[in-house]
């Protein structure tokens, strides 16, 4: 209203020739009425158009899964997922479920249709292809554009495992009653554009002695990874796509009366390892381990201790302050009692034999 007010004023301020005035003075006043009664209507429904939302453009999404030379489709197909990424509070990049899922047919064509797109969001298609999970890149919806071309490439397969490098082993340490629970995260990396394929030709890993309890929990590329156990070595045989991959796996050793000799062989450098202990419970003692600081990790402070690089591939460690069992402290008990029933006996005999007379 207040514009409105001000373009009257505005209007009334214009100047018309003299003699427009003299003549017309009725004419001139009718006239400015209609003028200002036009520039109400006006402004009011510029307003209404702008104040409406304009109906949001649906999207096409095509593409084909691209499999290598030799390689067919299954017959039951496979899944294409078209997958939202936002920015969490924390500032990370989160993914806020499928927007959408398509079959691919016997050529590896789909199709997503009428896709609502948010401007503000990264999108990215993938589909798993023998349990692995292969994507595009991270791609945004753009303004104007409602047709998109992303393709989803099958890499080769590779047995050259000269490729497949251990970038990262990570121990974290946790406590458990007579016993410490080590669970091991190892960083695999593919440098090659190629699936790796380990199945014909085994990555051999060592175990420590005296572990049990074994279990190989997942990788971050699939389901479980194929695995056995000879021994003390741990026979890996998967497919490593290009990238990073992680093997998650824990086990068990027993100490004896709250402390434990570790001795860890790698067949690679030292300073590639990490170990992770809960604050406040364990204490670790090695001359090849710096402490580095604290690490919370899904809610709990870990202290964290960097190898340091040497000669030696072998890494010696000292735990202390593990928990006793009560079965423990029995047997402590068991062999107090029996020590002193037999320096009793001893006691006793050494008595008599020196009241007998030579």
């Amino acid at each position: 209203m207040r514009y409105f007010l001000n373009m009257i004023k505005e209007n009334i301020k214009i100047v018309f020739p003299s003699y427009f005035i003299v003549k017309r003075k009725t004419y001139s006043k009718i006239f400015l009425c209609l003028f200002s009664i036009y520039i109400f209507f006006a402004l009011g429904s510029s307003d209404k158009v702008f104040s409406e939302n304009l109906p949001q453009t649906e999207i096409t999404v095509k593409g084909r899964i691209i499999l290598p030379e030799g390689e067919l489709v299954p017959k039951e197909g496979l899944n294409v997922v078209l997958l939202k990424l936002v920015l969490n509070a924390e500032g990370q990049v989160t993914p806020v479920g499928p927007q959408g899922r398509v079959l691919a047919d016997n050529r590896g064509n789909f199709q997503f249709l009428r896709v609502n797109p948010d401007y503000r969001a990264a999108y990215q298609l993938g589909t798993r292809v023998s349990g692995k999970l292969y994507s595009t890149k991270v791609f945004f919806f753009k303004a104007g554009k409602n047709k998109y071309q992303k393709d989803i490439k099958i890499p080769v397969t590779s047995t050259d495992i000269n490729k497949l490098e251990i970038s990262q082993v990570s121990l974290v340490i946790e406590s458990g009653l007579s016993s410490v629970t080590v669970t091991e995260v190892i960083s695999f990396y593919n440098s090659s554009p190629d699936r790796i394929d380990t199945r014909d030709h085994s990555i051999d890993y060592s175990l420590p002695r005296g572990w049990y309890n074994f279990k190989m929990i997942q990788s971050n590329s699939g389901p479980d990874i194929e695995h056995q156990i000879d021994d003390r070595m741990l026979i890996i045989k998967s497919v490593f796509p290009p990238g990073n991959t992680q093997i998650i796996f824990h086990y068990n050793l027993e100490s004896l009366y709250g402390s434990l000799q570790i001795q860890r062989e790698f067949n690679h450098s030292l300073d590639k390892v990490t170990v992770f202990t809960p604050s406040g419970q364990l204490k670790i003692k090695s001359a090849q381990l710096i402490f580095s600081g604290k690490q919370n990790i899904q809610e709990i402070d870990f202290l964290v201790w960097k190898a340091k690089a040497t000669d030696s591939n072998i890494l010696e460690l000292k735990i202390i302050n593990i928990p006793i069992d009560s079965l423990e402290y029995i047997g402590i008990a068991v062999i107090i009692l029996l020590l002193l029933f037999l320096s009793v006996i001893i006691f006793y005999r050494n008595r008599l034999m020196m009241r007998d007379p030579i």
